[in-house]
């Protein structure tokens, strides 16, 4: 054991460490040696196989994480209030302490060596202490006046990662009158200069020995408040910027969501703008922000901030009585958005995407997607950005942005210039909603290029090359759009791309494309305004069931596979379920839960149910031999992912083939309105390539060209069928086409299976 005088002598090129500065005197002091000690005692106690540090070997470690239940229960029942003011004596005396225990152990190792270490020399290497877990946490819009000075945690989305640059800490001053050395230590990283020689008091030109400065990794983030659904609409979301130090640099991407502890500063408003001078220093206007003491970066342990977050009894048991609810689908299915009126399929394929699929890594470290994407497009008025919105409120991370007023860069990465000129990463809404959903209301409104989404919807990632700067982003997110047609209704005579005027590459991307029709119905139209009268009553009453006379169910489904089909159960339990729904808050913690806790696993029986659905549809689409989206293994991909986001609803673990059945009607359902043409008949070629009137168009293009080859405007049927047949073209009656021609005035009938062809 070291006595005091011997400590002192040891302790003094530490002291230099972390109080950054020269005067030595107060090692000695009459109070800060025993409360050395002290911590010294306190922290040897949390080295038993049960503490904190018993996992830590001191001599190879300069970074000693302590969390702050376990520091407060060392300190008594005031230790929180005396640390959130304190914190700066504390941090440093934990530093020195576990520096006592480090040589501690180096004497009691080196007693056998043959040359041991001198009793007072110690390692200057110091032990970083990092706090985590401090409670409760501040949230970014409550970082205001009363909070300087003092020790917060705060949670956040990154939006803004700074370059690593080094941060001068140290540095020496060569008088050039006696050439003496003047050191010179800057905490808080404010760079100032001594105003005259430590030697001689001369006030002459001091020069700063660069070689001999210390410097430290410095980085500059900003970072976002969570959207948790109880911010004020319409506020702007709060930010403060974060400054990373040491080991905590490069610690987060943009998109990451974090957890900060540390203090708050302020600094001078222009100052932080990088202007300087006595006019700079006038202003009276000053900016908070967090000197960083620990990082805790949620997203590199594959979950997202709440998903992570702490379960409370409460919400056990609120998800154990909703996972024993034997229709657990059906009723989060009405307990979702309930002011749209049926839907029920729609909202079915939306739910499943909230709680994705599992996530499976190949053996080349390739993860294979498990979040599904779906597009909802129609007539206006019939609900999809209010359920687009209801998405947004009911992930536990979610951004909803408008395609009318974003931009690629809004979207993806964007570059952006700092005070000092230096490019920062600035993320978009892709990266912001990573592990969790990201709506876009009007998609086919957006100004921005598509092709920015190809890579975010299928390899999840964002790649950016600019300004020197090539990285790859995290965007594991979920897509879920709505849009209108171009000509403001859909139109059954066109296919889905020309609708929206998209290329078929995005539209593949989509797991589920709902179409959603406007169509003129009496009863349900009466249906319909009865519900929503009910939802402005002053006194709803519970309504008595009343059962729509024309329920549109799908036509691809069979009985044979299962008695009553999903649309079907749905339809007759809407009312019963729509009284008693289910909380939005319990909602966003089941599917928390779901997402953490669940990975389903196919069952034989759902394996080969889906393989052979998926054969059946291929072999549909290859008998249409349409020139749209063929039907490839991205539906299978998405049949396994929708089926795996079934089992999780019921928190199982296998996916049963009762899963693959309803997951099998939701996409049956897709394919009949996205497929289906005006007389009713399924085409699969439909979701993109020539919609009837291009065919029309090209075909008669080809007749003219013929004309001017053969120079004869007449044609046989069997002339005309052989013109269809060089150019591919794929008619399901040829007859039924040529009379679309004449009907057209194209070609007119000259006689028995004789046509001529109008120039």
């Amino acid at each position: 054991m070291l006595t005091r005088e011997e400590w002192s002598v040891a302790l003094a090129p530490l002291w230099k460490e972390y109080y950054m500065t020269e005067d030595e005197s107060d090692i000695n002091d009459a109070e800060m040696f025993p409360a050395l000690l002290g911590f010294k005692d306190m922290l040897r106690e949390s080295r038993k196989p049960d503490g904190f540090l018993a996992h830590y070997n001191l001599s190879d470690v300069d970074v000693v994480t302590i969390p702050c239940k376990h520091l407060f229960s060392l300190f008594g029942d005031d230790a929180h209030d005396c640390f959130v003011v304190g914190y700066d004596h504390y941090l440093r005396s934990l530093g020195l302490a576990l520096c006592m225990l480090r040589h501690e152990d180096e004497l009691d190792t080196s007693e056998y060596d043959i040359h041991p270490r001198p009793r007072m020399e110690m390692h200057t290497e110091k032990i970083n202490v990092r706090i985590v877990g401090l409670e409760p946490e501040t949230s970014i819009g409550d970082l205001k006046a009363h909070v300087v000075d003092q020790f917060v945690s705060v949670t956040g989305t990154v939006t803004r990662v700074n370059a690593i640059k080094p941060l001068v800490v140290h540095c020496e001053f060569l008088c050039e009158k006696c050439e003496g050395v003047t050191e010179r230590y800057f905490p808080d990283g404010k760079y100032d200069p001594p105003a005259s020689c430590g030697t001689c008091r001369s006030k002459s030109t001091l020069i700063p020995n660069r070689s001999a400065a210390k410097t430290v990794d410095f980085q500059k983030i900003k970072i976002q408040e969570v959207d948790n659904g109880d911010a004020a609409a319409g506020r702007i979301p709060r930010m403060v910027e974060v400054e990373l130090t040491e080991d905590l640099v490069d610690s987060c991407v943009p998109g990451s969501i974090v957890t900060i502890c540390g203090p708050v500063k302020a600094v001078n408003s222009e100052v932080h703008s990088g202007r300087f001078g006595k006019q700079a220093q006038a202003s009276s206007l000053y900016v908070l922000y967090i000197v960083a003491n620990s990082v805790v970066n949620h997203n590199q342990a594959e979950t997202s901030k709440e998903d992570t977050a702490e379960f409370s009894p409460q919400d056990l048991d609120a998800i154990y009585t909703i996972a024993h609810d034997d229709q657990v689908f059906d009723r989060l299915i009405h307990s979702f958005c309930p002011g749209i009126y049926r839907n029920e399929l729609v909202k079915a394929g939306l739910l499943l995407a909230l709680f994705g699929g599992a996530q499976k890594k190949e053996d080349n470290a390739v993860f294979t997607r498990s979040d599904s994407h779906v597009l909802l497009v129609g007539d206006p008025g019939l609900g999809k950005s209010q359920m687009l919105r209801a998405v947004s409120m009911i992930t536990p991370r979610g951004v909803y942005v408008g395609g009318n007023t974003a931009t690629t860069t809004g979207l993806t990465v964007t570059m952006v210039k700092d005070s000092s000129g230096d490019y920062a990463l600035e993320a978009g809404a892709l990266v912001l909603a990573d592990q969790g959903v990201c709506c876009i209301d009007e998609f086919d409104k957006m100004a921005c290029d598509y092709q920015a989404l190809l890579e975010a919807m299928e390899q999840q990632s964002i790649s950016i090359a600019k300004a020197g700067i090539v990285c790859n982003l995290n965007a594991r997110t979920s897509v879920i759009a709505a849009a209108n047609p171009s000509g403001g209704h859909y139109n059954r005579s066109r296919s889905v791309s020309e609708n929206l005027k998209m290329k078929a590459a995005l539209l593949s991307r989509f797991d589920l494309i709902f179409v959603l029709l406007d169509r003129p119905d009496a009863s349900r139209d009466e249906l319909l305004s009865e519900h929503v009268m009910h939802n402005h009553l002053a006194h709803p009453h519970k309504r008595q069931r009343r059962h729509d006379p024309h329920p549109r169910f799908t036509q691809l489904a069979t009985q044979a596979e299962t008695d009553v089909t999903l649309k079907q159960r749905l339809v007759a339990n809407s009312l019963e379920m729509q009284d008693d729904p289910i909380s939005l808050y319990h909602i966003r913690r089941y599917i928390a839960y779901a997402r953490k806790y669940i990975h389903p696993q196919l069952s034989q029986e759902a394996r080969q149910y889906l393989q052979d659905k998926y054969l059946q549809m291929r072999s549909d689409a290859e008998t249409a031999a349409g020139d749209g989206i063929p039907i490839t293994m991205r539906q299978l991909e998405s049949l396994i992912r929708l089926a795996q986001a079934r089992a999780k609803i019921e928190l199982q673990d296998v996916v049963t083939v009762q899963h693959a059945y309803d997951v099998v009607e939701i996409m049956q359902e897709c394919l009949l309105d996205t497929y289906t043409t005006e007389e009713g008949h399924l085409d699969f070629g439909r979701s993109g390539g020539m919609s009837l009137a291009k065919k029309v168009k090209a075909y008669v293009a080809r007749l003219r060209k013929s004309v001017a080859q053969r120079n004869s405007q007449l044609f046989s049927m069997d002339e005309l069928l052989q013109v269809a047949n060089s150019m591919a073209l794929d008619v399901d009656d040829f007859r039924d086409f040529v009379e679309i021609l004449r009907n057209e005035c194209f070609v007119l009938k000259q006689g028995v299976n004789v046509y001529k062809v109008q120039i």
